[in-house]
């Protein structure tokens, strides 16, 4: 009987000393999460057509890196890119990972929260930090009804018949009008001596450079998120980047120091915490301002 207390006494001593292991996450970071967000730059896009779906994470540690940040899985969409960027600042670390997608077909795409896990700063317990979910919307081209290309020549050569027939019928009457004025003619009459009129010499063509400060006039007047996109889009133009290129193509194109705070600036207000986009947007507006002088 004392052998077997002893056992049991033992079992339980080590199971004690092996549950506060257990029940502890391995490779768990200890982190301060104060902002988990995702959003997409259009919630609305035709087939072919490329988006960009950006996850936002703000830490109050310095870190290099963020690893534990689980992006939600694309389903059937094309991954055309993936970049992470991490910025540092006094009140800790902002990641930013933007990933370029394109749809083949039509319909509702649900994104499932991003998420990360870590050490609550906090609690100082094991938690799961999500953001929130993300809807678009792919339309499909409208589809041809059985017989619609068919009824549409038709359709286009009645109409091109009807045109040659009163073409040619107004040329019989101009014609006969003609004849009937010459055999009416006594005399020839001189003509009047026409003066043409100064011609006014035309507008100079639009730049890119208009279409920014275009778009910088509205986005000051309403800061929508219509009117952002729109600025940071003449902004990518103006830089060189081809459609559906990110911040890190747009700088690649440009090596206007002026223009890359522009690009900076926009992209921080698009993708950036709610807390800077304020101070974001007066940056955004004041760097595209001293590039267009």
């Amino acid at each position: 009987m004392k052998r077997s207390g002893a056992l049991v006494f033992l079992v339980a001593a080590v199971l004690a000393m092996l549950a506060p292991a257990a029940a502890q996450p391995q490779g768990y970071r200890t982190l301060h999460v104060d902002a988990l967000s995702m959003r997409a730059d259009r919630e609305r896009v035709r087939v072919g057509e490329v988006f960009h779906l950006a996850i936002h994470v703000h830490v109050r540690e310095n870190i290099a890196a963020l690893d534990e940040l689980i992006v939600p899985d694309v389903g059937t969409l094309q991954l055309e890119g993936n970049e992470r960027h991490v910025t540092h600042a006094a009140s800790g670390t902002d990641v930013v990972e933007t990933l370029t997608l394109e749809a083949a077909a039509g319909g509702t795409y649900r994104f499932a929260p991003a998420y990360l896990d870590a050490i609550d700063g906090r609690t100082h317990k094991p938690s799961r930090f999500s953001s929130n979910p993300v809807v678009v919307v792919v339309d499909a081209p409208a589809a041809v009804p059985d017989g619609g290309i068919v009824a549409a020549v038709e359709h286009g050569l009645l109409e091109l018949l009807v045109i040659v027939f009163a073409l040619a019928a107004a040329v019989v009457v101009l014609v006969a009008v003609v004849r009937a004025r010459r055999k009416r003619a006594v005399a020839p009459v001189p003509q009047p001596v026409v003066v043409a009129a100064p011609v006014q010499p035309p507008p100079p063509p639009r730049t890119p450079r208009d279409d920014v400060a275009d778009a910088l006039r509205v986005y000051r007047s309403s800061p929508a998120n219509g009117s952002l996109q729109q600025l940071r889009a003449r902004l990518y133009v103006v830089a060189g980047a081809r459609p559906g290129a990110t911040l890190r193509d747009a700088l690649a194109e440009t090596s206007d120091d002026l223009l890359r705070d522009s690009l900076i600036a926009a992209e921080r207000t698009a993708f950036g915490p709610a807390h800077v986009r304020d101070a974001s947007s007066a940056e955004l507006i004041d760097a595209t301002e001293a590039w267009l002088r």
